[in-house]
């Protein structure tokens, strides 16, 4: 995760997962190609220094860690090399991906207290919260506040592909790609200014049949 502004910083790095079904659609040049599929994905990734829940915390700067689950659609076109040495070829791809987070869950440094409507009851704290839901407790803290359901992401990337068979190859592919939403709304602070993107890179390891 990577904001955009000053008032709020990077977490520690942080790994993920994704996991699904290719399909390539070649031209009549089977050096060009579409490749598309569906994709499951488990992200995760830190931020910390939001000012309000700095003051929540008396000062003190809480970090904040989601971890998603996703429904990841790409599009990407394939330039592909001749083989060489017989069974190996290179290959590029630049594309999209349209990512749909089906849960997003929120996990702090320290428990974040809110008064109860209650006054006559202890303050309630917040130490994880499932943040893709509306309606979450952490907007009790700060309006609107929400894990966005919809990612939109360029992916650039390059790999190899190795026959094993006549028709059966494995391919490795190192990708970058660069969120263009502001993944986190927050009202509290200038989403001009202060929104934050995903930005990852993707090691893929498969098999093409």
């Amino acid at each position: 995760m990577k904001p955009m502004g000053n008032e709020i910083h990077n977490g520690v790095p942080a790994f993920g997962l994704q996991y699904g079904l290719k399909v390539e659609y070649y031209f009549k040049d089977q050096n060009y190609a579409l490749s598309t599929g569906l994709f499951g994905g488990i992200g995760d990734g830190g931020l910390h220094g939001r000012d309000t829940l700095t003051a929540l915390n008396g000062g003190k700067s809480v970090t904040e860690r989601y971890t998603t689950n996703n429904l990841i659609l790409p599009l990407y076109l394939k330039l592909k090399t001749n083989p060489f040495k017989q069974r190996f070829k290179l290959y590029g791809e630049v594309g999209f991906q349209m990512v749909f987070n089906v849960s997003a869950r929120a996990n702090y440094s320290s428990s974040i207290p809110y008064p109860h409507p209650n006054p006559a009851v202890d303050p309630i704290t917040i130490d994880k919260e499932n943040v893709l839901r509306n309606g979450n407790e952490v907007q009790e803290l700060i309006p609107g506040f929400r894990y966005n359901p919809f990612d939109f992401r360029l992916s650039v990337g390059a790999g190899t592909e190795y026959a094993v068979g006549e028709k059966t190859s494995v391919f490795f592919a190192l990708h970058y790609n660069n969120g263009f939403v502001n993944i986190i709304n927050d009202k509290s602070v200038n989403p001009k200014h202060d929104a934050t993107v995903v930005r990852n890179v993707l090691l893929t390891v498969g098999a093409m049949f």
